[in-house]
């Protein structure tokens, strides 16, 4: 029987709350076991620790549950020394045997999990699920440490060359075969995450916030410059003082790579301005948060866009403008583009939409239920893994 071998050392090495560690969770939590069996595998000293999907799933899931008290780094480490004293271990040399097929399904650029890719995919297929190919695209967001470009060729080399790639959208498969120049000859399909880890908000449920003052926008995820939220902020900023009462609500962790982005919405937090940001939220309080909120903002280059569909799920209508694969596949069903997200273009969709007279027809087109499903997604990625 096939038994696909997934690669989980990235995740162990650098847990955090991100769009592609959420894929990966609930590529766990919902992988096909009964059709196509599976196992997490994480090195662990000289052996290799094997972790049901649902172990898995649940290890993941500890990045997305934060507290004051602990990180998330720890809460982790902790975890994988629970499971390493019951979990069943192999030699690496017993992985050709164990497994039909090898995926990677992250971005890595650790040396360890690429060339054990390559190693593997000499006797065996090998999978990744492809995100998309920013660095030549959008490298103002990739600041490479010295000596990391090396593997960071490496790893698009292997998307490149894989037995099979599964893309997170189209706009991902269009840059991967046309950037890295993958073979027609190799299997490259699309498969769309899910939003259903999202509970589903009935629009009766949303009519207590009709009468609200100010309207509430709120924009999640990761900040970046791809993703617009300075040009956001001054959007905003240009309408508050044209004499608009409205809110606007970040959350997400400060940026990685840009300090002046951290300072600048520092400053407009403080200003009171009708700014705020939220940090380190858990899944719970982000559905609080949507929960609260009158619109969804999410402009500019998205390698697919799941705080979209989350929106959605809770019957937020979404604004969008820009490389949006999520918000393309909703449009009509929640989601509305607004143009070129351009300052002047978010400006006026602030203007004309902080009245809550003017929001009924958005919410009246918001339809949770057809938000994709990880169940799904989770199967093409396995099919993919077995040919």
């Amino acid at each position: 029987m096939d038994r696909v071998g997934v690669d989980l050392e990235q995740f162990v090495t650098d847990p955090y709350a991100s769009g592609i560690q959420r894929v990966l969770q609930y590529l766990a939590g919902e992988w096909p076991t009964e059709d196509i069996p599976a196992e997490f595998v994480i090195p662990c000293g000289a052996e290799y620790l094997l972790l049901t999907p649902s172990q898995a799933a649940e290890l993941v899931g500890l990045a997305f549950v934060h507290t004051e008290e602990d990180s998330v780094r720890r809460r982790v480490d902790r975890r994988v020394g629970e499971l390493a004293r019951s979990a069943p271990h192999i030699q690496p040399a017993m992985v050709p045997a164990r497994f039909s097929s090898w995926l990677v399904p992250e971005v890595s650029y650790l040396p360890s999990v690429l060339t054990r890719l390559r190693l593997l995919g000499e006797s065996m297929p090998t999978a990744m699920v492809g995100y998309d190919a920013l660095p030549m695209t959008e490298s103002y967001n990739y600041r490479f440490p010295p000596g990391v470009a090396r593997w960071v060729s490496t790893y698009f080399r292997s998307l490149a060359t894989v037995s099979s790639v599964v893309c997170i959208s189209d706009h991902s498969r269009e840059e991967i075969v046309t950037r890295l120049r993958r073979s027609d000859n190799l299997l490259t399909t699309v498969a769309s995450p899910g939003g259903d880890h999202v509970p589903l908000q009935t629009a009766s449920r949303r009519a207590i916030n009709q009468e609200s003052r100010p309207v509430t926008f709120l924009r999640l995820g990761t900040l970046e410059a791809r993703k617009m939220p300075l040009e956001i902020l001054e959007a905003f900023r240009l309408s508050r003082e044209s004499g608009v009462d409205a809110r606007l609500v970040y959350v997400g962790n400060p940026s990685v790579s840009d300090r002046d982005m951290t300072r600048a919405l520092d400053s407009a937090a403080n200003g009171g301005w009708g700014v705020e940001w939220v940090r380190g939220a858990s899944d719970g309080q982000v559905v609080e948060l949507l929960q609260e909120a009158d619109l969804f903002l999410s402009v500019g280059a998205e390698g697919y866009g799941i705080p979209v569909l989350e929106a959605i799920r809770q019957g937020v209508p979404v604004l969008y403008g820009g490389i949006q694969p999520a918000a393309e596949l909703m449009e009509g069903d929640g989601a509305t583009c607004i143009g070129e997200p351009s300052v002047p273009n978010l400006s006026a969709a602030f203007s004309h939409y902080a009245n809550i007279g003017k929001l009924e027809g958005l919410r009246n087109s918001v339809d949770g239920v057809r938000v994709p499903r990880w169940s799904d997604f989770a199967m093409q990625v396995a099919h993919a893994c077995v040919g």
